[in-house]
This record gives structure tokens, C-alpha cells and sequence, in this order.
């Protein structure tokens, strides 16, 4: 397979690079009735209604030599703040007719003490279309998980609320299943990696926490399932 056509901006020094950061705060709840709220209030308080949503998403940890390039050490430094090496997270719409990836580079979350509030992270994001396992063995990446999500999308103001179940691996078959409706739904609100305006990312995500209120409690902490 042909590796895939991608634009990652790798820079010279890190001196050279402003850190895009996105915020986003996660939470989850369990059952049909508990769903149909969240669905019905984000239905009726969010712009344009929702849309389906079924991706596939697969994670890889880097195992880089201590060889590598300069410029991508240089590079993963500011990204994780302590010269540790992101997490590469690439993202398929399986709506999508093209199939095409996004390929997403997430550093560490800043300490709670400086965002008490949210997760916000050093975060970089680019289309991608090819082989991914190819292209993230060539950075020294090595597959470690994949998930496939599936569920409904949100959006209001710059912040995108995604409300989805994880599909269940069918051994037998070696294939995914949608999950029961009574099984867990996981909501994630994020804003788009930005270099200004973290203040204004982390009051968007505040509305969003406000708006469910009483449904569910989104917070910095609930990140299970959640990449």
C-alpha cells in the first residue's frame, strides 16, 4: 500500500513552534432513558441538531531510537512539555465515502493547578490518506489499541460535543457489533487545537458542563474510553 499523503508540521527548533492546545472535559452515563435526556437536551440547545457519527480509531505508542531526527525530537519535546514523545491517534470516518484519516499528535495535560477546570493539552492535527500503520512505523510509533465508535455529534459554538458507545468485538467473527442502547454512552465536549484564546476555549467547554447539568457531570477527570 502506498503511504499515505500527509502534511505534520515538524519544526526546525522548538523554539520555532507555537503549541496548539485543545481543552476538552469528558463524562459518561449508562442506560436508554439516560441517553435519550442527554440526546433531547443537546438536540434542542445546540445548533443544526446532530449527526451520525461511526469512527474508527486507532492508537500508537512511540517507541523511537535514540537515534531520531532532531527536528522530531525537538518537536515532541514541546509537545509534551518534558521531551516525552505524544501519543499518535489516527482517527477513520467510516461515513466518510473517502475513508480518509485524521491524524492527531496529543501531548500531556497541563497540571490541574493551571486548568483545574478541563483538559488542556497540547494537541496537532492532519489529513491523511494511505497506510497508517506504515506511516506511523516510519515516526517509530507501534500499534497499540484500536476502538470503533459510533453514536452522534453535536456542535455549539467552537466546541464539538461527541456522544457515542464503543462497538463490541465479536470474537467468533472477528468483527465489530454495535453495543445495546442500554449499554454505557460516553460524551466528550472538545474545542479545536488553538494557539490564543485557552481562556475562552475553557468557558466554551464551561457552557457545554452548565447546559448538561443534572444529566451528567462532565469533568477533567471522567477520560475513560476517551483518547
Amino acid at each position: 500500500m502506498a503511504m499515505p499523503t500527509v502534511n505534520l508540521p515538524y519544526p526546525q527548533t522548538s523554539q520555532q513552534l507555537q503549541t496548539p492546545y485543545e481543552a476538552c472535559l469528558y463524562g459518561s452515563v449508562t442506560g436508554s432513558d439516560e441517553f435519550r435526556s442527554v440526546f433531547d437536551r443537546l438536540t434542542l440547545r445546540t445548533e443544526n441538531g446532530s449527526s451520525h457519527l461511526h469512527v474508527r480509531e486507532m492508537i500508537f505508542q512511540a517507541q523511537l531510537p535514540s537515534g531520531s531526527s532532531t527536528n522530531f525530537n525537538a518537536y515532541s519535546a514541546a509537545m509534551t512539555g518534558d521531551g516525552n514523545t505524544p501519543t499518535l491517534v489516527c482517527r477513520q470516518d467510516l461515513l466518510d465515502d473517502k475513508k480518509s484519516w485524521i491524524i492527531s499528535t496529543r501531548g500531556r495535560p497541563e497540571p490541574p493547578r493551571l486548568h483545574p477546570i478541563a483538559i488542556v493539552r497540547p494537541a496537532m492535527h492532519a489529513r491523511a490518506n494511505g497506510d497508517i500503520h506504515g506511516f506511523a512505523s516510519t515516526l517509530g510509533f507501534v500499534f497499540q489499541s484500536e476502538t470503533y465508535k459510533r453514536g452522534f455529534t453535536f456542535g455549539k459554538g467552537m466546541v464539538t460535543i461527541n456522544v457515542y458507545q464503543l462497538d463490541v468485538h465479536a470474537t467468533e467473527t472477528d468483527t465489530w457489533e454495535k453495543a445495546p442502547e442500554e449499554a454505557t454512552w460516553y460524551i466528550e465536549a472538545k474545542t479545536p487545537p488553538t494557539t490564543v484564546g485557552i481562556p475562552q476555549s475553557v468557558d466554551a467547554l464551561v457552557e457545554i458542563r452548565d447546559l448538561l447539568k443534572g444529566l451528567v457531570d462532565l469533568n477533567r477527570d471522567n477520560i475513560v474510553a476517551h483518547t
